[in-house]
């Protein structure tokens, strides 16, 4: 598929999941899922895009990460952050880390970009929001509104943390199992 069409799917996708979210008809279907394997899995599917951007991508993965969770909104999640932390961070090396506890996960994407400048992150998980130029970065501020959306429907929260010129972390938490 080309690129541009691959674009176009990518805004099409969005777009019916803003239709879905916006009606409350955003389906879930959590079943037993090793998070860390998805995220090696994710990783991999990035490989040709980073080594076309001279972007490394470290992963930081425990020996388990499973709960019940929907697989394919996860990955979703995951592709968000790994293609904007790509986009953002202009070359520079991307992290993954994984961490556990009893009840929850925790999943920080971190980049060494270009950062956010403060008074844009109170509005960065809105729906048409936008930290930076369109002229600079392609996206129609659609990626992160879906990440929230998606995290919290499974009962979590995503929190972002940025300084200029040192780039940004994003960070998901999600209970382990819905109750």
């Amino acid at each position: 598929m080309g690129r541009q069409a691959k674009r176009q799917a990518k805004l099409i996708d969005a777009l019916l999941d803003v239709s879905r979210i916006h009606a409350g008809r955003l389906e879930l279907n959590p079943e037993p899922l090793d998070l860390g394997a998805l995220v090696r899995e994710v990783a991999e599917r990035f490989e040709p895009e980073l080594a076309g951007a001279g972007t490394h991508l470290t992963l930081t993965l425990p020996l388990e990460a499973h709960g019940h969770w929907d697989r394919l909104r996860l990955d979703q999640v995951l592709t968000n952050l790994v293609s904007n932390a790509m986009k953002y961070g202009r070359g520079n090396p991307v992290q993954v880390a994984l961490s556990s506890t009893e009840t929850h996960v925790r999943l920080d994407v971190r980049d060494a970009g270009i950062g956010i400048p403060p008074e844009h992150l109170p509005r960065l998980f809105h729906r048409f929001e936008r930290a930076v130029s369109g002229r600079d970065y392609s996206g129609v501020g659609l990626g992160l509104w879906i990440v929230r959306e998606v995290v919290e429907a499974m009962g979590g929260h995503v929190t972002v943390s940025s300084e200029l010129g040192v780039g940004s972390t994003f960070t998901v938490v999600l209970p382990r199992a819905r109750g």
